[in-house]
C-alpha cells in the first residue's frame, strides 16, 4: 500500500482515546493511512471493534500481537504501562515493513504529516521532538548522553525501521533493559535515547506539542485557526491528566473536543461543558508557565 503507516500500540483502557486520535489523523491526511496495531492483550472483539472504526473510514487496519511475555519482568510504573515497550520493538516486528510513524494514542493531529513521514532522513534512523518537562531534570548526565545530544520525547516517532535493523539488534534492547532498566525515570523512552543517540533527527516542537507546558508565543496564537495548524500539527497531551476525564485542566482542551464531537456524539453534553471551560484553563496555563519559567536563566534546560 503506497501512503502513510502508523504504528499505535495500546491495552484496552487507551481504546477510546485512539480512536478519537484516528478519526484526527484520517480527517486530516491527504493521502491513505494503514494502522498496525501492536498488542498482547486485547480481546478479539476490541480489536473486531478498532478494526471496524478504521474501515470505516476507508483505511486499511492490521493487527500484530506480540506475546504476553516479551517485557514481563520490565520496570513498569505510575501510568505507563507495557504496552509502551513494543514500539521499541517494532523494527522487528514488522519486518517487511521499511517506514513507520508511531503515534501515541493520547494525541490530536491538526494537519498533514505527509512531508514529515516522506522526509530524507539521510544518516539518521528516526525523528521525534525533544522532551520539555516541568522539571529542570538534566536528561544527559543522566543517561550518560553526550553534550550534544538531544532528549526526545516518545510519543510520536517517525522510523526508518530498515535503518533501525541494520545499526542494532533486538537482543541490544533486551540488554540493555536488564542492565539498565531500574535508573530509568521513562523507560521506553530513555531506551530509545540511548540505543539511537547520534542517530536522531530533532523535529520542531509543531510536530509534538505539548500543551502542558506552555510555549508562550505559540499558546497565545493558537486560538487563532490559521495560526494552530501550524504551530501544532500535533498536540500531544502528556502526562496523568488527560482530556478526556474529568477535571482536566492542561491547555488545548478544544483541538480534543473538537475530534471527540465526532467520534461521541453520546458524550457531546460533557465535551461542551468542557469547551466553556477552556478560557479558566487558558488562564491557569499562564499561572503554570509563570510559575515554571526559568525568569533568570539559572536552571539548565534538560534539552
Amino acid at each position: 500500500m503506497n501512503g502513510m503507516k502508523v504504528v499505535v500500540t495500546v491495552n484496552e483502557t487507551y481504546i477510546y482515546p485512539l480512536k478519537v486520535m484516528l478519526h484526527s489523523l484520517f480527517s486530516t491526511q491527504k493521502e491513505p493511512v494503514e494502522v498496525f496495531l501492536i498488542h498482547s492483550g486485547l480481546s478479539s472483539g476490541q480489536v473486531g471493534e478498532l478494526r471496524r472504526f478504521c474501515t470505516g473510514y476507508r483505511q486499511e487496519f492490521s493487527e500484530v500481537q506480540v506475546e504476553n511475555d516479551v517485557f514481563e519482568k520490565a520496570p513498569v510504573m505510575g501510568y505507563f504501562s507495557k504496552e509502551m515497550y513494543y514500539r521499541i520493538l517494532t523494527p522487528w516486528l514488522l519486518p517487511g515493513e521499511d517506514r513507520v510513524l508511531y503515534l501515541d494514542p493520547d494525541i490530536i493531529v491538526n494537519d498533514s504529516l505527509g512531508s514529515f513521514f516522506h522526509m530524507n532522513l539521510g544518516k539518521d534512523a528516526m525523528a521525534a521532538v525533544r522532551d520539555r518537562p516541568y522539571a529542570q531534570i538534566d536528561h544527559r548526565k543522566r543517561l550518560g548522553l553526550g553534550e550534544d545530544a538531544v532528549y526526545v520525547n516518545s510519543g510520536v516517532i517517525l522510523m526508518d525501521l530498515k535503518k533501525m535493523r541494520e545499526k542494532k539488534s533486538v537482543e541490544e534492547v533486551r540488554r540493555l533493559l536488564e542492565e539498565r532498566g531500574k535508573e530509568m525515570i521513562f523507560p521506553d523512552q530513555d531506551i530509545i535515547n540511548i540505543m539511537w543517540e547520534g542517530y536522531i533527527r530533532q523535529m520542531p516542537d509543531a510536530y509534538n506539542l505539548n500543551p502542558n507546558i506552555l510555549y508562550l508565543k505559540e499558546y497565545l496564537q493558537m486560538p487563532m485557526p490559521q495560526k494552530a495548524r501550524k504551530m501544532g500539527k500535533i498536540v500531544h497531551y502528556m502526562g496523568k491528566s488527560k482530556p478526556w476525564n474529568k477535571g482536566y485542566m492542561g491547555g488545548l482542551y478544544l483541538f480534543w473536543g473538537k475530534a471527540e464531537w465526532h467520534v461521541s456524539p453520546g458524550r457531546r453534553a460533557g465535551i461542551l461543558g468542557r469547551i466553556l471551560l477552556c478560557p479558566v484553563r487558558f488562564v491557569y496555563g499562564l499561572y503554570l508557565f509563570y510559575r515554571n519559567h526559568d525568569w533568570k536563566g539559572k536552571r539548565r534546560r534538560s534539552a
